[in-house]
């Protein structure tokens, strides 16, 4: 049984016990139904004293309680994009919470008349776009404590991302830990915390280039660096290739600007077997080839209505090509004059 549940049950028992003890003195019976009563009563009592003594020993700190988010303070270094705050998953979260409730609490520590918050940002921030209170387990956690906690959550989830992983170390280390204490603290090598250091710091100007930068891998952060340090001047040729790349796949991205980096021309990205993704990095589409005739294959996600209008808009989009409507650039993609590249069309662009 969780502790809150135990120290509930023991509640509810005591004041049942009390309700059932019989007052001592005024109005006792006389004789031999007298001592039974009052013999009853005293085992009552100890009984009560048990359970008093065993409420006692039970975790005053651990409380289940649902608190108002505008009391809740957030002091860690952020553990996700914000990305994470406006993608489908969020959107999901949100639904779900809104038709069913919250049913994973958040983590928070007693700040004076406030809270501060170790685990839960984005159902926090779901309660607070809802209008809510949020259901919050208190604990009493030092800051290690909290940060330890903050990182073995995000671990046990599969969609928290190595780049999310290294900005939250970066920032650690920014606020003056060393490697050896980030080992300590969440049980990696110190080789590992490197590479997610490289990762985590890697320049703002590129980051914000990228499609998806929680796409990023661990080896990417290395060959990054790697490229960075190599060459100071490589950074203006990768964050202008990126640029050029606006909208494309992260990996078709990462090539162009890996090649930027060495000098050379970007690589003319193959139109074969080409995923194509939304904003999300979630795939849309495949592009082949079968002979003479090009093949997009659908992702089984995809609504047929969804097909059905991007199939509609076909005839008009090959208009605009041939007629000139849309800037062509060397590789074969297409974007309206003056604006930036378009995205792949879908149905949540």
């Amino acid at each position: 049984m969780r502790q809150t549940d135990k120290r509930a049950a023991l509640s509810a028992s005591i004041a049942a016990l009390r309700e059932e003890t019989p007052a001592s003195g005024a109005g006792a019976a006389r004789g031999i139904v007298g001592r039974a009563l009052e013999l009853h009563r005293e085992g009552l009592l100890e009984r009560l004293k048990a359970l008093e003594s065993a409420r006692g020993t039970a975790d005053p700190g651990d409380l289940l309680v649902r608190i108002d988010p505008a009391r809740i303070d957030d002091p860690l270094p952020p553990d996700r994009h914000p990305r994470a705050f406006a993608d489908a998953a969020f959107a999901e979260l949100k639904r779900s919470i809104a038709e069913r409730g919250q049913d994973s609490p958040i983590v928070v520590r007693a700040k004076g008349e406030r809270f501060e918050l170790a685990t839960g940002r984005r159902r926090l921030a779901v309660c607070r776009e809802l209008g809510i209170p949020v259901l919050a387990r208190v604990l009493p956690l030092d800051e290690e404590g909290m940060l330890a906690l903050q990182y073995r959550e995000n671990e046990e989830r599969a969609n928290v991302s190595a780049f999310e992983r290294g900005r939250w170390f970066a920032r650690l280390a920014e606020a003056g830990w060393s490697t050896t204490r980030l080992a300590a603290l969440t049980g990696l090598s110190q080789p590992s915390i490197v590479a997610y250091l490289k990762l985590g710091r890697l320049p703002e100007a590129l980051i914000e280039g990228l499609s998806e930068p929680r796409a990023l891998t661990l080896k990417d952060g290395a060959r990054l660096t790697e490229a960075l340090e190599a060459d100071p001047g490589a950074l203006a040729r990768m964050v202008a290739a990126l640029s050029e790349s606006s909208g494309r796949p992260v990996r078709e991205q990462l090539a162009r600007a890996l090649a930027a980096a060495r000098g050379a021309p970007s690589p003319k990205p193959k139109l074969a077997g080409r995923a194509i993704l939304d904003r999300e990095g979630r795939k849309l589409a495949t592009l082949t080839r079968s002979g003479n005739q090009w093949i997009l294959r659908w992702a089984p996600a995809i609504e047929e209505e969804a097909i059905a209008w991007i199939a509609a808009r076909l005839p008009e989009l090959v208009h605009a090509w041939r007629s000139g409507a849309v800037a062509k650039s060397a590789d074969g993609a297409e974007h309206e004059e003056g604006s930036a590249r378009a995205r792949p069309s879908g149905p949540e662009s």
